[in-house]
């Protein structure tokens, strides 16, 4: 089976993000399986599609030093994306991969894996991230886009835990220091691993070696095609719109808390971070004995349907509190939404624990 292989330039961080919805256009349309290898030229800070940006990001800093906050239309949480990293990208046809997102991520991640091994690391796969000797030097992802499944990652190089931390929202600078100190404990690059950092040539050479090997394809390097770069550059530009930036945010703009607070006697409004695989972010604002609005927000991932996570806030927009599992069982029904991070069952219990809160038990 013969696949594409592109190596591109170096990206501004809202063309790392779109790079594969252009690609995988391409690929709905019955153009070649694609692996995209390129960077960032600049550091950025990267917002998972499900996420907060004011809940997640230091804007004071990020906008004080002209880094950019830009949000991806995959999620997982909030990362700092630097020079220092080296990205990969697949994009295939939705027809030929695994329908669970642990076997997708098994097959089309042992290749970066192996690549690690043959520098001597003891690199292994925990869920969708590559770690070595318990910490990880690789994030990754997934989504599916039209008919066309899409997988990013990287491989960290080397670490600049001071920006990271620093472009990170926390509630102190001691937390900061904190945090800092269990990234150098719970992340790491080659860089740390080896001693030095292998050229990205080589890199690229292993990848495309071991995708060859292990997947049984053959690679025929492509560049893009004028109509992906075209519609690459229109959606790197739109994603530079504020609106898009801080959608999530702007969909929710009275639940700014994360705290649970009684109003009065009639309203009250609480959050609650609740953590199953990955984290869940829930506020409610409850109004005369009602849900008037619902924020679910975090760094789990959805892969179909688009737009599930809207949906599912406004059905439970307006429904007595005491019914909020029947409406998620009938949403899920619906829907069937694919999902890594949490089930039908943690977000129900989420919901249950933020019910169970005293402010929110006082107005109902």
């Amino acid at each position: 089976m013969s696949w594409r292989f592109s190596e591109l330039p170096p990206q501004d961080g809202y063309h790392m993000v779109t790079s594969f919805v252009s690609v995988a256009d391409y690929v709905s349309r019955g153009g070649k399986n694609t692996l995209m290898l390129f960077y960032s030229k600049e550091p950025f800070v990267n917002v998972g599609v499900h996420q907060e940006v004011w809940l997640e990001v230091d804007l004071d800093y990020t906008k004080s030093h002209n880094i950019p906050v830009v949000r991806r239309d995959l999620g997982g949480g909030t990362v700092v994306i630097t020079p220092g990293e080296h990205d990969y990208f697949l994009v295939i046809n939705q027809n030929e991969v695994p329908g669970e997102p642990s076997k997708l991520y098994s097959k089309y991640l042992s290749p970066i894996v192996d690549v690690l091994k043959d520098y001597g690391i003891n690199a292994t796969l925990r869920d969708q991230d590559i770690v070595v000797n318990g910490k990880k030097i690789s994030g990754n992802g997934a989504m599916t886009y039209e008919k066309a499944v899409v997988i990013t990652g990287n491989i960290l190089l080397s670490l600049d835990v001071d920006l990271i931390s620093k472009c990170i929202r926390v509630p102190s600078e001691k937390f900061r220091d904190k945090m800092a100190k269990d990234m150098r404990d719970w992340l790491t690059s080659l860089e740390n691993e080896l001693g030095y950092t292998p050229s990205r040539e080589e890199l690229n050479r292993k990848i495309k070696e071991k995708y060859e090997s292990e997947l049984g394809i053959k690679f025929e390097s492509s560049q893009l095609t004028p109509e992906e770069i075209e519609l690459w550059n229109k959606l790197a530009e739109e994603k530079r719109n504020e609106e898009w930036t801080y959608y999530r945010d702007n969909r929710h703009p009275d639940l700014r808390t994360e705290r649970c607070v009684k109003i009065s006697s009639s309203v009250a409004l609480c959050h609650l971070d609740y953590k199953a695989r990955k984290l869940l972010r829930i506020t409610i604002k409850i109004v005369n004995k009602k849900l008037q609005e619902v924020s679910i927000s975090g760094d789990f991932f959805i892969m179909s349907p688009n737009g599930f996570l809207d949906y599912l806030e406004d059905k439970l927009t307006g429904i007595d509190p005491n019914e909020i599992s029947k409406k998620i069982d009938e949403v899920f029904t619906e829907k069937k939404p694919v999902i890594f991070g949490f089930t039908k069952e943690d977000l129900e219990i989420a919901f249950q624990k933020i019910i169970e809160k005293p402010e929110i038990q006082e107005v109902i």
